[in-house]
Formats: C-alpha cells, structure tokens, sequence
C-alpha cells in the first residue's frame, strides 16, 4: 500500500521496551506492573517472581552480590498480550527452545547440557544452529539481545581456553548475519552446572547496530584474540530507540588495559560505555531509566564498585551479579539498557 505520495507508509514503531529489576523488598523507580514477557532470575534460590501469570522464566545461576540489594529478578515487560511455548529443531539429539513473544518482541532460551554434546565447542555450534533455525521460522527475524553463560570461561591455554573454544561454535552455527550482529554478553559462572546457556531477544523490526570509537569492533579482532572472533556488536538501538550496550570492559583498540587495577578498570570502562552518549534518544522522558548489570570477577571488589558507580549514575538503577569475565585480566564488565 502506497500514499498518496506514492512513498511506502513508514512501518509504526512497537512499544517501548520496558526493563526493571525486582529486588529483595525494595519495589524499584517504577511499579512492576503489566504483562512480563520474560524473568531472568539470579542464583541458587531465586524465589518466585510475582507477575500473576505464566511468563519464560530464566534461571542463570549467577549469584547476586550487595551492592546495596541483591536482585531477584530482570523483568523485561511485554508490550501486550503475551504467548509462550516450546519449539524443537528435531535433530537425533533434539534441541528445545523456550520462549515467550507478544505482538512486537520474542524472548528465547536454549539451555544444553556440555556432556552431552561433546564439549563448549560442539555445544555452542550445536545451540547457534538452532537458534539460526528457529529465527528463520519465527516470525520475528531480528536479533536485538543475545547473552551468553556458561561455565569455566577462562579455563584452558591459548585457543583451547574455553571462550575461544565457544567463539568457534558460535561463529559455525550462527553463520553470517546480513541485518547486523546483536549486541551480546557472555561470561562465565563461579560455580559449575554444565549447563551453555544462550538466550535472546528478538523483534520482527531491525535495530541498528552501533561499534564504539574508542575499541575495534569485536568481529574484527586480530587472530592473537583467538581462531574466530566474536561475533556481536558493541551496541544496539532498539526499534523504539532503547539503547541496549553490550557487556563492556577495560578495552581500548583490541587490548586490555589497566591488569590487576579493578578501579581503573572501571573507570575505562566507564569512557568506554560514555562513547555511546550521542546515540541517546533524545524523546527520553522523566521516566526512562538507565540500568546497569555490573559483572565482578572478585565479590569482594563490589562495594568500591558500587560507590563510584553510584557517583557516576545516581539516578541509575544498578545490580551486582559474581561472574568470571572473558579475558582472565579483567576484573568487570557492565552492560547496559537505556530506556528511550
């Protein structure tokens, strides 16, 4: 259908994606009302998440560290109605998504046992593939989100240590991406359960990749960071011009700065996640909210963490989960989602 014009009708926006975190008796800026598209519940015990109905629920077994409350809960909100199901790829060893989807966005999840699939390698190709296979079918052909936990991730020398190892599956499964990589994390769990888990989210509108200045773009690392680099973008706008930054470090070019300095560390990190202030959606509101999920390698390094963190984003909401980074000399990552 043209106008009368003759231009094609500009596709409507979806509604703004809605992000809050539920924590342990504090209710958070906003209220944590309406439909709940999915939870990604941190560790051992994370208790029920309190929607009133059926939603993908996630459990990361990372755990939660004070900073000044542990969380409960990530709740990304649907922008309507809400479906959830399973679907399988039918291979000899099946792989099952979960996923959860309303009118505009879908959330999935792919959780793989590593001892049955013959290593991260093998289980990272295995899980790229399925997920290659169920956004072809899905309806919503765009990623937007994808995160990435597993366990062990420094363990192994040179290109067997473990995260290269799942660079190479994920890049042989996932193939080329023509609209664009997501933006991504992945990191690596202090306590082992030998479970991959990968889970993303996707819209049927594409975003718009964005690489940050200050850092050579991730898929175009030298070969000393590994056989295949990873494939993911540093940021992503959202369809509604949410602005959803990948996990971020202690990077500049392609190199690690500031070995065995967790403050300095965090302060590069910080100019580092800064470089994105210009692609800030400029119809932010009162409401809109900055949250960030700070990864800490050493549980004990988080109060200093938080209290600068604080200083720098004190309107933010903020988290604080133990995780082991994906290069042993760094000490944090941080990601990042703001509202528009």
């Amino acid at each position: 259908m043209r106008s009368s014009s003759g231009e094609q009708p500009a596709q409507p926006l979806p509604a703004a994606l809605r992000v809050a975190y539920q924590l342990h008796g504090v209710s958070g800026h906003a209220p944590l009302t309406g439909p709940v598209l999915a939870a990604i519940r941190f560790g051992s015990n994370p208790g029920p998440v309190t929607t009133g109905a059926p939603i993908l629920t996630i459990d990361v077994g990372l755990d939660p560290l004070h900073g000044p409350a542990p969380a409960l809960a990530e709740l990304w909100f649907a922008t309507g109605a809400v479906h959830t199901g399973r679907w399988s790829d039918g291979a000899s060893v099946p792989t099952q998504v979960r996923y959860a989807h309303d009118e505009h966005y879908l959330f999935a999840v792919i959780e793989l046992d590593e001892r049955e699939h013959g290593g991260i390698l093998l289980t990272a190709e295995h899980a790229y593939a399925a997920v290659r296979r169920f956004q072809q079918q899905s309806g919503f052909a765009h990623l937007l989100r994808m995160w990435n936990y597993m366990d062990a991730i420094n363990e192994g020398a040179g290109d067997m240590e473990r995260y290269r190892q799942f660079c190479v599956g994920r890049g042989r499964g996932l193939g080329e991406v023509p609209q664009g990589y997501p933006s991504a994390t992945a990191v690596g769990r202090q306590r082992s359960d030998h479970i991959l888990q990968v889970f993303w989210l996707a819209s049927k509108v594409p975003g718009r990749a964005l690489e940050n200045p200050r850092q050579v773009s991730a898929y175009h690392y030298p070969r000393i960071h590994g056989p295949v680099s990873p494939t993911f973008a540093r940021a992503l706008i959202a369809p509604d011009d949410c602005l959803l930054i990948s996990g971020t470090a202690s990077i500049v070019g392609h190199v690690s700065q500031h070995h065995d300095d967790v403050m300095a560390q965090l302060e590069e990190t910080v100019r580092n996640l800064s470089s994105f202030a210009p692609h800030i959606s400029r119809s932010r509101t009162a409401d809109s909210k900055d949250l960030l999920k700070v990864y800490v390698r050493d549980p004990a390094m988080t109060d200093a963490i938080a209290a600068r963190l604080r200083e720098l984003y004190p309107t933010g909401d903020i988290i604080f989960v133990a995780a082991d980074i994906c290069r042993r000399e760094l000490l944090l990552e941080i990601e990042a989602v703001l509202e528009a």
